[in-house]
């Protein structure tokens, strides 16, 4: 029998699914824009449209690939001082991420609006495109929506892959499930 998702799972799998969409059209974009860069050149007459507009689908991308990967603690993290350090660190070691992360998405909100809105107000076009840089720029505060999000999700439906254990243990707990097997 299927386990039943409860609404924020559903609200979780539904914020992911749109990411995957966003970074689908973003690849699919690049590649069909960095093809016509390719073959303008060759046949020498490039499209001066293609180097911008590669770059703008890539700035999107990351700034949404950055995000996504915390929506199951995929993201890296360096684990190996809290292996050799004291058990304390290990208890602390998982608020200290979230806040560090958090806080981290918190500030590309706070810059990335704020940027969005100089881009507003200076009226900031870009140069081959001729389209408003704000629709740019917007992908950042966006994706530190989406990163706050995925961590809460890490924590949330993921816990055991955030959780930093003690390498003996995890050891202990394998052979454990291996003996029952």
């Amino acid at each position: 029998m299927e386990k039943k998702k409860s609404v924020i799972s559903k609200v979780f799998g539904c914020v992911n699914k749109v990411e995957n969409v966003i970074l689908a059209i973003m690849v699919v974009g690049m590649l069909v824009t960095i093809l016509l860069q390719i073959i303008g050149r060759v046949i020498g007459h490039p499209f001066p449209w293609t180097e911008e507009t590669s770059r703008y689908l890539f700035l999107w991308m990351m700034f949404v690939a950055l995000a996504s990967g915390f929506n199951q603690a995929e993201s890296s993290r360096v684990t190996l001082l809290l292996q050799v350090g004291p058990k304390w660190l290990k208890k602390f070691s998982e608020i200290l991420y979230a806040v560090i992360v958090v806080a981290f998405f918190g500030f590309m909100i706070i810059w990335g609006i704020e940027v969005v809105r100089q881009q507003i107000m200076m009226k900031e076009m870009g140069t081959a495109l001729a389209i408003p840089m704000w629709v740019i720029g917007i992908c950042q505060p966006i994706a530190g929506v989406l990163g706050i999000i995925g961590v809460a999700e890490s924590f949330l439906e993921h816990h055991e892959k955030v959780a930093i254990g003690d390498k003996e243990t995890e050891k202990q707990k394998a052979l454990e499930q291996g003996d029952r097997l």
